[in-house]
């Protein structure tokens, strides 16, 4: 990384976010691409319930479809991106695939929110009577496991390992040279923090809402992410080659081993550091 932080690199090969004004007018569009996004689901949902499925279901595929799309095709993009534009190669990659990604993203892990159980908050939808929307818990069981489940999924996805933003980036598919393997912090017990943090705090959102509805969708939206960690691990291999090949052997996808839940827990709650 030649002493570089991954921050530093990162703006180097997307220096459109060292431009404050022009990175928060893409933030504000993003944000109005979520809430456009939003609004589509709950009126489809609002004619009938069972549409809120179908459109977890495209909106999710879609979330991760540039990610696997990149991920898959990256000798080729590399190749292409990084002759035609040289240093900017990434940059123009995002803007062309990936920029979309995060309100895709935020729309399938929060939608189910909407369809919560009538308490505290205003109802957004009202969903008929029946197996699938009715409460599961008590409110006084739901709100507090739901907090926790969130806080939980929270410290699971903080910066780990060496963990930096060019990490999640996808950067170091068009700059393989630079890129580093990351096996400290909760990296040495599962291989993907990141996916389960945002499996635990869709979960927790399902339990907010508090009906088998939303959780579902939770469930759904968590499936497209594993399935993106196996495109992942595919490209991991062909990155790093034997030395994520063994590494994998050893660490676990999720779920840590039994004999390491103790000292797992023990560091997300209290030694979970970048380094």
């Amino acid at each position: 990384m030649n002493n570089r932080t991954g921050k530093e690199l990162l703006q180097e090969k997307l220096p459109i976010s060292k431009n404050s004004s022009k990175f928060l007018a893409i933030g504000f569009i993003q944000l109005l691409f979520f809430i456009i996004l939003l609004f589509i689901l709950l009126k489809i949902t609002s004619y009938n319930w069972r549409l809120s499925i179908i459109g977890e279901i495209i909106v999710s595929f879609f979330a991760i479809l540039p990610y696997a799309y990149v991920t898959i095709n990256n000798e080729k993009l590399r190749r292409k991106y990084r002759e035609k534009y040289g240093n900017l190669a990434f940059q123009k990659i995002w803007f062309r695939f990936l920029s979309y990604n995060e309100p895709l993203s935020a729309t399938g892990l929060f939608f189910p929110f909407l369809l919560k159980t009538n308490y505290f908050l205003p109802v957004f939808i009202e969903l008929p009577a029946c197996f699938f929307t009715r409460s599961l818990f008590n409110v006084f069981v739901a709100v507090p496991l739901s907090v926790f489940l969130i806080v939980l999924g929270s410290l699971i996805r903080r910066p780990t390992g060496g963990y930096d933003s060019d990490i999640g980036s996808y950067m170091y598919l068009i700059f393989p040279e630079d890129s580093r393997k990351l096996e400290g912090g909760l990296y040495s017990f599962i291989r993907h923090p990141n996916y389960l943090g945002r499996g635990i705090i869709a979960l927790g959102i399902g339990v907010f809402a508090n009906n088998i509805l939303a959780i579902s969708l939770c469930l759904i939206h968590f499936s497209f992410f594993y399935i993106l960690s196996l495109i992942e691990d595919w490209e991991l291999v062909n990155r790093f080659g034997v030395d994520f090949i063994e590494y994998k052997k050893m660490v676990p996808a999720m779920i840590p081993r039994f004999r390491n839940w103790k000292i797992f827990l023990k560091m997300i709650f209290f030694d979970n550091k970048k380094t």
